[in-house]
């Protein structure tokens, strides 16, 4: 028989964004009995590559750890209501968690469930990725095997945690070349840091572009910056070995790299998801409250599936600041406070040297592998009338013209690339416009405001509206 060791109110199964910010809204909302489980150490972990590159965090990954007893935003007793470990299983009936920690087991009996576990590095099980069993900690998965991080190789890693930035940090005092594996927005982060620490960087993308959430038109752009820059991309290819010295490709040549980064994608973490029985197709299935199939037990972050709003598709936005507005939602319905995740679809925004780029939505390529017949808009947007200084960009928007779940004329996706100028708040704007599956026609009620030394006096949001209504109007064989 297992010895109950902790009794609380409310079981948090993850310390990351989602587990945190559950944490945080309980807590405010006057909820004190609350365990968290934890597997490493809190961190802001999209800053990560900040960290190691040192443009934005000069004093490198240790700035960016979130200090649990002195944070200016967390509850000072989240310190003491932590269990550093691993929740290794639940029985429901029972409401009764096992979780296992470096000084042996915790038994944790609970009343509801906050499953905030995330999403594990993903890494394709080829040979030479792995150099022994490891130990327990933090996970990466491997082909289809959840195992420790630190059976890694020596020379691979990845970038999740804070000790993840420590390793690249400390191996990029000592390369020369580097390799990264994935050319998303933490891969090409990647690169560019390895790149200002001195290192020789190729990029290795197994699609046909860069970046997935560009259409090819879009990332041409990008990838002329990278080039520009002195990074080597290499695309539609994959990794068939890791050797010591570097990387077999799937083409037969070899790269010589003395780090090899995997940016390759995560995969949610379902194992103790699927040992509950709760329904899981590509996450956790969640409704809006956050709740899973099974009462008192929610789920937030990466591991939760979401409906996306444009289309009605299942959606795993793998998004941090999302999986803060999720844990909001969960912990206020556990308070009992009644509320629902809005309307969301997927978006990203990055920065690859100074470009900057972002993308809402649905890209065309994407929908069109989905069987929505979809068409892309752009049209040229320069941050200054063209008798002023200055920088040239572009927008493009993702437009339905028919299939399941759509609308013709819905906009379902939005690209921006700009040199120089934040696209953050144009995002945010094209959040709205796309998760209330807006129209072409609805940007005429998308107002522009025009100052000289901000932008041209070119409203795009008519700009796009019109070159769309033309393209519609045009017939289609």
């Amino acid at each position: 028989m297992l010895t109950l060791d902790r009794t609380v109110e409310v079981l948090i199964a993850g310390g990351g964004p989602g587990g945190r910010v559950s944490y945080m809204a309980l807590w405010n909302m006057g909820v004190r009995s609350i365990a968290m489980v934890a597997d490493e150490p809190p961190t802001v972990i999209c800053s990560l590559p900040y960290s190691v590159g040192r443009r934005l965090i000069p004093n490198g990954p240790c700035a960016v750890a979130v200090d649990l007893e002195n944070s200016h935003r967390l509850p000072k007793e989240i310190a003491q209501d932590v269990i550093w470990g691993s929740v290794r299983s639940v029985d429901h009936a029972l409401r009764t968690a096992r979780v296992e920690t470096r000084d042996g087991e915790v038994t944790v009996r609970y009343r509801k469930l906050i499953l905030a576990q995330g999403a594990a590095p993903w890494i394709p099980d080829v040979p030479g990725i792995l150099a022994g069993e490891g130990s327990s900690g933090p996970t990466v998965m491997v082909g289809d095997r959840l195992l420790p991080r630190d059976t890694l190789a020596p020379n691979v890693k990845v970038l999740r945690g804070l000790q993840d930035a420590k390793d690249l940090d400390q191996m990029a005092k000592s390369a020369k070349r580097a390799v990264v594996v994935g050319s998303g927005a933490i891969g090409l982060e990647v690169a560019e840091a390895l790149h200002q620490r001195g290192l020789s960087v190729t990029v290795v993308e197994v699609l046909p572009h860069a970046v997935a959430a560009l259409d090819e038109d879009m990332a041409a752009v990008l990838e002329n910056k990278l080039l520009q820059n002195g990074i080597d991309l290499k695309v539609g290819l994959t990794v068939s070995e890791v050797l010591r010295d570097g990387i077999l490709l799937s083409d037969g040549s070899k790269l010589e790299a003395e780090l090899v980064v995997f940016a390759s994608g995560v995969r949610p973490r379902l194992d103790l998801a699927r040992s509950l029985g709760l329904k899981v197709d590509r996450g956790v299935v969640v409704d809006s409250r956050m709740m899973t199939s099974l009462e008192d037990v929610y789920a937030v972050g990466d591991m939760a599936q979401l409906t996306d709003a444009a289309t009605g598709l299942p959606l795993l936005p793998l998004i941090g600041t999302l999986a803060m507005r999720q844990a909001m939602v969960a912990a206020m319905n556990v308070a009992g406070m009644p509320a629902q995740l809005p309307p969301v679809t997927t978006w990203g925004v990055s920065q690859v040297f100074d470009l900057h780029w972002g993308s809402v939505g649905w890209t065309v390529e994407a929908a069109r592998r989905c069987g929505v017949e979809a068409v892309g808009v752009r049209i040229p947007v320069r941050s200054r009338d063209p008798f002023m200084e200055g920088r040239d960009g572009a927008w493009k928007i993702t437009v339905a013209m028919g299939g399941p779940g759509v609308t013709p004329g819905q906009i379902i996706g939005f690209q921006v690339l700009t040199e120089g100028d934040n696209p953050v708040h144009l995002a945010e704007r094209f959040i709205d416009v796309v998760a209330s599956r807006s129209t072409v026609q609805d940007l005429f009620a998308r107002y522009f405001i025009h100052s000289p030394s901000h932008n041209s006096v070119d409203d795009p949001y008519l700009g796009l509206m019109m070159e769309a209504r033309r393209l519609m109007e045009q017939p289609r064989g």
